[in-house]
This record gives C-alpha cells, sequence and structure tokens, in this order.
C-alpha cells in the first residue's frame, strides 16, 4: 500500500484524467476491428463517437504541463530522470510488436527495423516518441516561461488555438484538395496542450463562476460543437471525402480537441477532491492512484491484446453493430491490460517495461 506522505502528494483530479485519457485511447482503437482505421466509420454515429473519444493522448500531454513545468531541477538532471521513464519501456515494446508483427501479424518487413529511429513500428508507440522530445526540451520552455510570464503563456496559448481554425478553411477560403499544411500549422503543436495544462494548473479558468460562466459555455459550444456542425454542414457542399471531414475535426491540433481537452480538464479539476483521504473516501485513495500508476503499461499493451485476445475471442462481437463492438471491445481490453500490468508490476526493475 502506498505510504501516506506518497499518497498526499498525489493529485486526485490528474490520476482521473490519467485513467480517462488511457480509457479514450482503447476507444479510439476498437473500431478497427470492422474498419480499417476510426476515419472510415461512414455515418454519423461515427463521427460523433469519434470527436468524443479523439481527445485521449492530448489530456496525457496536458497532465505532463501540469506536473512538470516550471523545471525545478538542473537540465542535465531532470532530462536523463524522465528519459529514464519514457526511453526503456519504448524500447522494451518496440522489440514486442517487432515480435508480434513477425510471428503473428505476419507483416515484418525489413524496413521496420530500419525505420524505428524515426517512426514507430506499432502506431500507438508515436506518443512516447512526441514525449521523449518534449521531455529534452522542457527546461528551455521552462526557462522561457519564466522570462515571458503569465501574460505571455496566454499569449502562446491564444495564437495557438487561432492557429487550430485554419485546416476548416478548406473549401471556403481555401482549395478543398489543397494540402492542409499552413504557415501556422506546427505552431506549438502538442507543446500547447503541454503549456494548457500548465497554466490550467497554476492559475485555472474562470469557467464556472457565474460572471465568466456563460463566455466560456460559449467557446467550448463553439469549438466543440460549432465547428464540427461546419465541417460537415458547410463543407459538405465542396469536394471534400469524408475521410478529410472525420480528419480536419479529430486532428490533434484542431479547434473542437483543444476545446473539448479544456472542458474535461477543467470539469476534472474543479469536481476532483484536492487530496485523498482513506478515511472517508477508502474506495478513492485506493483504486484512483493504482489505476493511474498503471496507465502507461495498459497503455503500451492495448493493441496486442486487443488482436491477440479480445478480438479473437470474441468473434460474436465483431458481427454487432460497431459501436457496441467497441465498447464492449473496449472495456474488456481495459480490464485484461490492467491484470496484465499489474502482474507485469511484480517483475524486478518493472519501471523499464510499464513504468514507475
Amino acid at each position: 500500500m502506498m505510504s501516506e506522505s506518497r499518497l498526499q502528494r498525489r493529485v486526485p483530479y490528474l490520476d482521473i484524467l490519467r485513467v480517462l485519457a488511457c480509457v479514450l485511447v482503447i476507444l479510439i482503437h476498437t473500431p478497427i476491428r470492422q474498419y480499417d482505421t476510426y476515419y472510415n466509420t461512414p455515418s454519423l454515429a461515427g463521427a460523433v463517437y469519434t470527436v468524443l473519444v479523439a481527445v485521449n493522448c492530448n489530456l496525457f500531454f496536458m497532465i505532463t504541463g501540469a506536473l512538470l513545468l516550471p523545471v525545478k531541477m538542473t537540465a542535465r538532471r531532470f532530462v536523463k530522470r524522465r528519459l529514464w521513464v519514457v526511453l526503456p519501456p519504448l524500447a522494451v515494446w518496440t522489440v514486442i510488436y517487432l515480435l508480434e508483427h513477425a510471428f503473428l501479424v505476419h507483416n515484418f518487413t525489413p524496413k521496420l527495423l530500419t525505420s524505428i529511429l524515426f517512426h514507430p513500428v506499432e502506431g500507438l508507440l508515436w506518443y512516447l516518441y512526441v514525449l521523449a522530445v518534449i521531455y529534452v526540451t522542457l527546461p528551455l520552455v521552462s526557462r522561457c516561461i519564466d522570462a515571458v510570464g503569465k501574460r505571455g503563456v496566454e499569449l502562446v496559448l491564444v495564437l495557438w488555438v487561432l492557429s487550430s481554425f485554419i485546416p476548416y478553411q478548406h473549401g471556403i477560403f481555401i482549395e478543398s484538395l489543397q494540402p492542409s499544411h499552413n504557415m501556422f500549422g506546427a505552431f506549438a503543436n502538442y507543446y500547447g496542450y503541454v503549456l494548457l495544462g500548465y497554466y490550467i494548473h497554476h492559475y485555472g479558468l474562470p469557467v464556472f463562476t457565474r460572471e465568466h460562466g456563460w463566455k466560456w459555455a460559449l467557446l467550448l459550444a463553439l469549438g466543440i460543437v460549432g465547428m464540427p456542425m461546419l465541417e460537415f454542414l458547410v463543407q459538405g457542399h465542396f469536394d471534400i471525402t469524408w475521410q478529410q471531414h472525420i480528419d480536419t475535426i479529430t486532428n490533434d491540433i484542431s479547434v473542437n480537441n483543444i476545446a473539448m481537452a479544456t472542458l474535461i480538464y477543467c470539469t476534472a479539476r474543479r469536481f476532483a477532491p484536492e487530496r485523498y483521504d482513506r478515511v472517508r473516501r477508502p474506495g478513492a485513495a485506493l483504486w484512483w492512484p493504482l489505476l493511474s500508476k498503471c496507465t502507461l503499461g495498459i497503455y503500451l499493451s492495448q493493441m496486442i491484446v486487443l488482436r491477440q485476445v479480445v478480438w479473437p475471442l470474441t468473434p460474436w462481437l465483431g458481427q454487432a453493430h460497431w459501436v457496441i463492438d467497441s465498447l464492449v471491445s473496449g472495456v474488456l481490453a481495459f480490464g485484461l491490460c490492467l491484470l496484465l500490468t499489474l502482474v507485469l508490476r511484480r517483475l524486478p526493475h518493472h519501471r523499464y517495461i510499464v513504468g514507475k
């Protein structure tokens, strides 16, 4: 059992967000059983489902900003400590997925080996690639935050949000077949979520006050509902494919993903307890920290569990409506990955396999 001092150092709402993000990551992958990718779910239900779950990893980046900024140790020590968190699990699961591709999926090619320095052998490993780069550059970003202060961070976040509207202009102000790359396309990128998590954690947003609540409600409604409606109703008159529609609204740096992440993050921060209480809420004090500590292992093992366990053992689910299939498969995968992670955590040096 976790000691009381360590338990009180944890932040409950960040534990909750980490578990929720992990569940959403699994749910974005479960439609693959019936469709090649979640982009190919050709229905309104598919669009709604994808919009609701696409925020997944962005919450992880926000948690990173909340926990690690500002950096309070030397850059050398910080980078060394953080890379030891991410690189050994990345190496271990790269080998595991290479073996799966070679002996179980049978799609192994020599290029899988030569590309691993630049591209993940399994799609979900992209998160660790990006996270490693973020860890290396966080000390520099921390110094920049100290230099520009709160107002400087706000300016960067405003420019970042405004840049997320640009992809929605295809068909209206941009040729529908024109590539979505633009001068602001990589502005802040995933670092926008890191800064957003840092900002909300340290300064908050006046979302639930009477004075400002309606303003935030309108902005979030515009991002979560208004922009997807624009994409499908207005952009539908132009020569744009269904996949382009879904890709636009579910892009990690799309305005509706930013709005959804902000809403979820602020809601968890507002309603979660400030500290764990073993006396009044023993269940929450036990399970949320445990689940949170298992999320990296669950995240890393999800695709091999889905492909090799859940889908082969539930062929009847593959005949059901894909939404039912996705939700049930997601719940089963989460439970099995949790059990696997708990077993792996009993091994020596388990932190190099499934994290701390």
